[in-house]
């Protein structure tokens, strides 16, 4: 098989040597043609559907879903200020100017307001509660009707009177203005006295003592806002026209938001906001690894080349070997174009990858080529040797490393697959250019030095065929080489439990990368994610009993719906709003008569006496508990109001009783223009509202938002668990995160498999030998075992961004055993050393070529593109080190000892 193979290299060698400048051009075309191409229609997909299998319903459904309701997954932009009013304030100025343009918002909105609910604000309140407002609205009729039409203070205290001395002890001063409780009802008079004595004292604050009355539909001054659970933070949530439409134009929008916040720090600048969400988590992340990708590819062409100038000590060669590695990249990245499209964050790095693997079968190439030349023969000759004896080697571990790539394809997770394919297909293109473009520059390089009469003999003796001293003196003492080798081997197998997976998405992003740090502050704020899964429903009856169903869940936090705006037993709440619309309808409501001190004081004083007569019959216990502190309230400011300058008291007695009547005409009216007798149907829901949640069909969407965090591995399977208990065709992002953790799971352990599968069947086809094969198959062992516990060493665990270098991995160490023992076989067919410095040159500076392409990838951002680099480095250096030290030990233990090596007029070709 090798030999065979040898026969159709060498001829395809030759071809490309007999007709060099044709192959230079034709590759040279092909890379020009591959530009345009690519920067014209490559693209980046930053959807993480797009990483899962196209068939799967979920995946299906999501799609149908963003079709319907429009972009699922809303940019969020978190405001976090002092105070809420802080953040409202923050908020209301930042709409107005996003609003103004120039970036148009499908949906734009921080809060739902009461004007939104035309008028029907009442059918909000729980059916309970508005029974108990109607009760209060008939008990206390005659209450409302005199201080509506004389809102003041001499009024109100005289209504007091005349309550207290009606109703004490079974349900002690029930205004119907506070909780309906004794307790509170003793709150409204205290604060009542509190406020008058403060407006007589010093300006204060009004705080309002009706909040009883409308308590649930405004007096709370944050309800509508979109606010956390503890109230630090306020999302704007942002749907833009055009988002989601691919990296350029989500980043666009992101980056204008962006924008604006920073201009508003000097306005507002204790108040602290950034945008996350969906879609800014996937653009922020792309964008970093975009970065990522060109920084480590600069990194890796200079490194390498810095290698290949140490190890050959010659300039023109290196940049050759480079420059056809360039163009077999450009071929690479016309070929995805036109093939795959897009690059995603997963294949968006392969180009490091590449640099690395792909410069290996060049090195190959130039090594064996100088070794040959240096012997005495030309160009042309050396390259003819070097594609029939090495160029099966060559093609061995090309076809085992692109192998390791191509078996993604097997997985059932989209993402890996493209890379798979991505990376592979790059690999060979590599192979090809090294075996095809590479020996033709060569032959022109050597036509150039010839016409300027210089030798290449003369000029490559440093590769002479001699075994390399330093691992022939090792491979001599097996013993405690291999001794060695097992002893590194159990402490690694001792560390394998230690092995962890981190499932978190969040942690594979840059640190400090302002979407990742919004994201989880909301996780400490709420603890649950901004993601929510999808469900839908066909009708009111499906919708109420799914939401009713997934709210039950213990790892559902809340459901939004259309339901957030059409309320229910509305049937019923318009009866309650019916039986006392018509006594709010008639009232008569006036002005504020003025304070007279002299009416006040009486008011006063009679009130205290009915208090004191009060405490006395209840003895301080039950609900009257708190009669006398309201006693020595009255006491307090009759003393105040008796001994104060008379002008100044009345002046902020006005004052205030102006605010408090004003207060109440307020509720009242507030209250009646909520009493319609109409309900609320789907065609009220607010415009933004219903595009968010009913579709032009009539589909309603439920929005089920966890209270796990779903970026862990078990908040997610738990989440998703339960939600498809109740609707197994649930969607959205837990579930896509939760399918991802499961097929990435499936796949790098299939990968693995296949992987190891494929390139022991490779190498056992190509060397066609048992021994020799699992010789070859050595580092590959060696390598994936050390590497468990250099894992542990540099505490690096498994993510769902580095779990996939495993199978490359064994095939980079297939590659290096590979071609140790192809040159082994040669040198036992042919004569020669065991470990000829070309071939032990070559593998250590492939090696390292490897090394400096992965190693390049540690200085990206994205957090798991550099642990990937660091897997794929510490990988690489294990099974390097097991192919030239291990396997030379092991080597020279099963070998019988070698033939002298012929002369070179002696070998044979």
């Amino acid at each position: 098989m090798i030999v065979s193979t040898g026969r159709v290299l060498c001829g395809l060698v030759r071809l490309c040597g007999r007709y060099p400048v044709s192959t230079v051009a034709l590759a040279l075309a092909l890379a020009i043609l591959a530009v345009p191409v690519t920067l014209w229609n490559l693209r980046f997909e930053t959807s993480g559907l797009h990483l899962l299998p196209p068939g799967q319903a979920y995946v299906s459904r999501y799609r149908e879903y963003s079709r319907d309701f429009g972009e699922l997954d809303e940019i969020i932009i978190v405001v976090r200020g002092r105070t809420p009013e802080e953040s409202k304030a923050y908020a209301a100025h930042l709409v107005r100017e996003l609003r103004a343009g120039p970036v148009a918002f499908n949906h734009l909105a921080y809060r739902v307001t009461l004007p939104d609910l035309d008028g029907r604000a009442l059918l909000y309140l729980p059916k309970a509660t508005l029974e108990e407002l109607r009760e209060r609205i008939f008990d206390h009729q005659d209450f409302i009707e005199s201080f509506a039409a004389t809102p003041g203070l001499v009024t109100l205290l005289e209504a007091v009177n005349r309550q207290l001395a009606v109703a004490f002890v079974s349900h002690f001063f029930d205004l119907g203005l506070q909780d309906g409780a004794a307790g509170s009802d003793l709150d409204f008079l205290g604060t009542l006295l509190t406020q008058i004595r403060e407006a007589i004292a010093r300006p204060a604050p009004y705080r309002s003592p009706w909040d009883g009355l409308l308590r649930s539909v405004e007096d709370d001054p944050d309800a509508g806002y979109f606010f956390s659970d503890d109230k630090s933070l306020l999302f704007i949530l942002a749907d833009p026209v055009g988002g989601s439409g691919g990296f350029t134009n989500d980043r666009a929008a992101i980056e204008d938001l962006r924008h604006r916040i920073a201009g508003l720090r000097a306005q507002f600048p204790a108040v602290h906001a950034g945008v996350t969400g969906g879609p800014a988590l996937s653009s922020d992340e792309m964008r970093a690894a975009f970065d990522d990708s060109k920084l480590a590819t600069a990194l890796a062409f200079a490194l390498t080349l810095g290698l290949l100038l140490v190890a050959v000590r010659r300039v023109a060669q290196p940049l050759a070997m480079l420059a056809v590695l360039a163009l077999s990249l450009l071929w690479s990245l016309g070929l995805i174009t036109l093939t795959v499209g897009h690059l995603t964050v997963f294949s968006v790095m392969f180009i490091s990858i590449v640099i690395g693997l792909g410069i290996d079968y060049g090195i190959y190439v130039l090594f064996r080529q100088n070794d040959e030349v240096a012997l005495g023969r030309d160009v042309a000759a050396a390259l003819d040797i070097t594609a029939a004896r090495t160029g099966p080697g060559i093609l061995l571990g090309a076809l085992t490393a692109a192998a390791t790539f191509y078996v993604l394809l097997l997985t059932d997770f989209h993402g890996v697959q493209e890379l798979g394919f991505i990376a592979g297909t790059s690999l060979l293109a590599a192979f090809v250019s090294m075996l095809t473009v590479f020996p033709a520059v060569l032959v022109l390089m050597g036509r150039r030095r010839a016409s300027r009469g210089r030798s290449d003999v003369g000029s490559i003796v440093a590769t002479r065929r001699e075994d390399a001293s330093l691992i022939d003196s090792l491979s001599r003492r097996p013993f405690p080489v291999l001794a060695g080798a097992a002893i590194v081997t159990a402490l690694s197998l001792s560390s394998a439990g230690t092995i962890a997976f981190d499932y978190n998405l969040l942690h594979l992003q840059a640190r400090d990368t302002e979407s990742v740090t919004w994201e989880e502050q909301i996780i400490r704020a709420q603890a649950r994610s901004s993601f929510a899964a999808l469900s839908t429903a066909t009708s009111f009856d499906e919708l109420r009993r799914k939401r009713d169903a997934f709210a039950r869940l213990p790892s559902v936090a809340d459901v939004d719906s259309a339901l957030l705006v059409i309320p229910e037993e509305q049937s019923a709440k318009l009866k309650i709003i019916g039986d006392f619309a018509p006594l709010l309808a008639g009232l008569r409501i006036g002005s504020p008569p003025g304070v007279h001190l002299s009416h006040l004081d009486v008011a006063l004083a009679a009130l205290k006496r009915r208090v004191d007569i009060a405490t006395a019959e209840a003895g301080g216990a039950g609900p009257a508990g708190g009669l006398p502190a309201i006693s020595r309230q009255l006491a307090d400011l009759l003393d105040a109001l008796r001994s104060m300058d008379r002008p100044r008291a009345q002046a902020a007695l006005t004052r205030y009783e102006a605010a408090i009547a004003d207060d109440f005409i307020d509720k009242l009216r507030l209250l009646r223009s909520n009493a319609g007798d109409r309900g609320i149907t789907p065609d009220d829901v607010p415009a933004e509202l219903r595009r968010k949640f009913i579709s032009e069909g009539g589909r309603f969407l439920l929005q089920i938002h966890p209270k796990v965090n779903v970026w862990d591995r078990e908040g997610a399977l738990r989440f998703v668990d339960e939600l498809r208990s109740i609707d197994p065709d649930v969607t959205g992002s837990p579930v896509i995160a939760y399918e991802s953790i499961v097929r990435m799971e499936r796949a790098y352990r299939q990968g693995m498999l296949y992987a190891l599968g494929l390139v022991s069947l490779i190498s056992a086809l190509m060397i066609r030998r048992l021994r020799y094969t699992v010789l070859a198959l050595t580092p590959l062992v060696l390598g994936s075992l050390w590497l468990m516990g250099l894992m542990h060493l540099f505490d690096l665990q498994l993510n769902l961004a580095n779990v996939w270098g495993a199978p490359l991995i064994i095939g980079a160490s297939a590659e290096y055993g590979v071609n140790v023992v192809t040159r082994l076989m040669e040198a036992r067919e042919r004569g020669g050393p065991f470990f000829p410095r070309s071939t032990i040159g070559a593998v250590a500076l492939n090696g390292l070529t490897n090394i400096a392409g992965f190693g390049s990838l540690l200085v990206a951002h994205h957090r798991g593109i550099q642990s990937l680099g660091l897997l794929l480095t510490l990988g690489s250096a294990a099974s390097l080190v097991a192919s030239l030290v291990v396997l030379p030990a092991l080597i020279r233990l099963v070998e019988p000892a070698q033939q002298p090596a012929r002369c070179p007029g002696q070998t044979r070709h």
